[in-house]
């Protein structure tokens, strides 16, 4: 951690040393003279995000339900305790917590274990700090926990434990779901491995570099890390069936992509030159593109079969889809698999019906659009398409579509012949769908999160359930069950690539439907959260779970921020801002600002809740940057998602002027109301599309902005 703070103190103070030489005339004499010490840095270290939310206690409930034939249905989640983490148990007919077990007793017996088997250096108090991956059985009868490379397994009835070495798992392998055998690539080709005896099946010859199956590609963002460390990963966005029996994996063809220089200025291996990293990977202009071909591998029959158009089942109106958008579900009964996939430009999209036997792909929902076609207004979530069935066994497929201005969910029958008709609307009216977070097949009911349908801030989540049956649809009606005007924490699962890039993994089940209840964490940027427990029938609370401890945080120096909506640059349409007020003082009481972007197509970023404003966002380190006396200002401007299609629209194609033009609208009309901020002295700072924002923003309005911190930008 300590290289993280210095890092991110180093990066600070480069930022406000050349905003200080920005500065101009007998004030900047003045505040450079009284500019941030090491006191100020050492103190502003302490408030990045990676410090900030260690300090932040039991923001989240993660419930893990307890086994049905236990006769008490609740849940066990984990918490921090007075003395360390702490296992409770929520009984859901008493609707109270209880300790699953003697922490202190049960504590003395793992690390006496430890100890006897040679795994736990020292002494170690009565408290389960330091373990990690605690975890109890569905019964309640097994405690599990790791340190370091020991597991230990505990019997929750007496407190034996025992403890073995790990055998960390061979990386880059693809388990199939029985976990039988598992999918490997090597030398540009797959495998697969009999996880019983470790015999190997070589299932192509024809891999080669850049034309490779299973290979990460060079525009991944993990080559770099890749070739310096020997990182390995399973065979890139490939998935198993259910039943193991098939595997789809893609071919990666990057032969016609010339490469792009990285320069690794300092290089880790403790040489002196630098070392250039050359990627194969398109830019803006290029005509060609990196390759995908997919393919079914039958592990009951050998072979395989390539993923295919009949171009004869193409619509007029759609070029050939690429199946990059992942898989959204199998139908082995019918021997199909469906993808998503998207046209050149995203201008169109279709879910994809693809028979596994011969391969042939058929396009049976689509639609184009002259700006772009999404299948969740998020880039970086799931997709909010869902196979469901019916109560006679009917394929129906739950449809996100922004056709109408607004981001909702429509209801398709699938026919056998990989064709589907429009049943009818789940959702409508003048606000988005965000999130499918659940659903429960045997109510036909959805349950989703949208924003913009209540009074106030369209950002902040709700939570709402919908019937897709088909008897019941009502042009769009809607079940609201969570009525705080807060923002509920619903966190969607990410897309596949996220998950591997950033060791994302699916939220838990929150919501219950066959016990009735939901979990609900809230919070907005200025109240830590709460977390209760509701009912799915009509969203009433029914007990409170856990409520946030910040005072260890607020006691760090953490201020909250404010977050309010302002008039966008044209005059009339409404965005959101968050503001950092500055905490140390400068000379004559004005301070510059900095504007932390990121202002891209696919995501909006501005703090909406309390675990948002602490951090573990991109951008970066608002409340460090605040402490050193800066006025910081995150907005999401127009061309951002998580609104209308017009909202975003705004900004195609060029996507990111228009939002600089919010940006600055915005930072003069907190300058109205915040007077300790100086509109003269502006410094903007991002990375990725934040990088790109910045360097436009200060090229395009250096009217506006003096300085500018540009980070890998697209």
């Amino acid at each position: 951690m300590r290289a993280y703070r210095s890092r991110w103190a180093r990066g600070a103070a480069a930022l406000a040393l050349v905003l200080g030489l920005a500065a101009t005339g007998t004030v900047a004499v003045a505040q450079e003279a009284a500019g941030p010490d090491a006191d100020d840095y050492q103190a502003a270290a302490a408030l990045v995000e990676g410090n900030l939310l260690a300090l932040l206690r039991n923001a989240e409930v993660t419930p893990h339900w307890l086994a049905a034939d236990l006769g008490t249905p609740g849940f066990w989640y984990g918490r921090d305790g007075d003395s360390g983490p702490e296992l409770v148990v929520f009984d859901l007919e008493t609707r109270s917590r209880r300790p699953a077990f003697d922490h202190a007793r049960m504590a003395a017996s793992i690390f006496k274990a430890l100890a006897d088997a040679d795994g736990l250096p020292g002494e170690r108090e009565g408290s389960l700090e330091g373990l990690q991956g605690l975890s109890l059985s569905d019964d309640l009868t097994t405690l599990t926990a790791r340190h370091y490379l020991h597991q230990v397994t505990c019997s929750v009835a007496d407190f034996r434990c025992e403890a073995a070495p790990i055998t960390p798992p061979e990386p880059g392998l693809l388990p199939s779901p029985d976990g039988a055998r598992a999918a490997f690539a090597r030398d540009d080709n797959l495998f697969v491995r009999d996880l019983t005896f470790g015999s190997e099946t070589r299932l192509t010859h024809d891999g080669k570099p850049w034309f490779s199956y299973g290979k990460w590609p060079d525009s991944s963002l993990l080559t770099v890390v890749s070739r310096k460390t020997g990182l390995r990963q399973p065979p890139y966005l490939s998935s198993w069936s259910p039943d193991s029996r098939y595997l789809l994996a893609p071919r990666v063809d990057e032969r016609l992509l010339e490469t792009v220089p990285f320069v690794e200025w300092v290089p880790t291996d403790g040489s002196r030159r630098p070392v250039v990293h050359l990627l194969r990977e398109p830019i803006a202009g290029d005509e060609d593109e990196m390759g995908v071909d997919w393919f079914l591998f039958d592990s009951e029959k050998g072979g395989r079969v390539r993923v295919e158009f009949d171009g004869a089942s193409l619509p007029e109106e759609m070029d050939t889809p690429a199946l990059g958008g992942g898989v959204i579900g199998w139908d082995l009964e019918r021997n199909r698999l469906y993808m998503l996939g998207s046209a050149y430009a995203g201008k169109s999209a279709a879910l994809v019906a693809v028979d596994v036997e011969s391969g042939k792909a058929t396009p049976v929902v689509w639609e184009t659009n002259e700006t772009r076609v999404e299948a969740n207004t998020h880039m970086y979530n799931r997709p909010d398409v869902r196979l469901v069935r019916g109560p006679n066994d009917e394929r129906r497929v739950l449809w996100y579509s922004d056709r109408t201005g607004w981001g909702h969910l429509y209801l398709y029958e699938l026919a056998g012949d990989d064709s589907a008709d429009l049943v009818g609307t789940v959702t409508a009216g003048d606000w988005t769908v965000l999130d499918i977070i659940h659903v429960d097949e045997a109510g036909r009911q959805v349950y989703f999160t949208g924003g913009g349908r209540e009074p106030g801030d369209p950002y902040l989540r709700h939570l709402y359930r919908a019937s897709f049956d088909p008897a019941e649809l009502r042009g769009g009606e809607v079940t609201l069950l969570t009525a705080n005007e807060a923002d509920h924490h619903f966190e969607p699962a990410p897309v596949p690539m996220m998950q591997v890039l950033f060791g994302l993994a699916p939220p838990p089940p929150r919501i219950r439907p066959d016990l009735g209840v939901f979990l609900d964490t809230y919070s907005t940027v200025d109240r830590p959260p709460v977390t209760v427990l509701r009912s799915t029938e009509d969203g009433k609370v029914l007990a409170e779970v856990e409520k946030a401890d910040a005072s260890v945080l607020f006691e760090a120096g953490f201020v909250a921020p404010e977050r309010r909506a302002f008039v966008a640059a044209d005059g009339e349409t409404e965005v959101y801002s968050v503001y950092f007020a500055p905490r140390r003082e400068v000379e004559g009481g004005r301070h510059p600002v900095i504007d932390a972007v990121y202002g891209g197509p696919q995501v909006f970023v501005a703090p909406r809740n309390f675990v948002q404003a602490v951090g573990a966002r991109n951008p970066a380190a608002e409340p460090a940057l605040a402490r050193l006396g800066f006025a910081v200002v995150v907005t999401d401007g127009r061309g951002t998602p998580g609104r209308s299609s017009a909202f975003r629209d705004a900004g195609y194609p060029e996507f990111t002027q228009v939002g600089v033009d919010d940006h600055v609208a915005v930072i003069r009309q907190w300058a109205e109301l915040k007077p300790e901020m100086d509109p003269e002295r502006v410094g903007i700072y991002g990375w990725s599309w934040g990088g790109t924002f910045t360097a436009q923003a200060i090229l395009s309005r250096a009217d506006f902005y003096d300085v500018a911190v540009s980070g890998a930008g697209v």
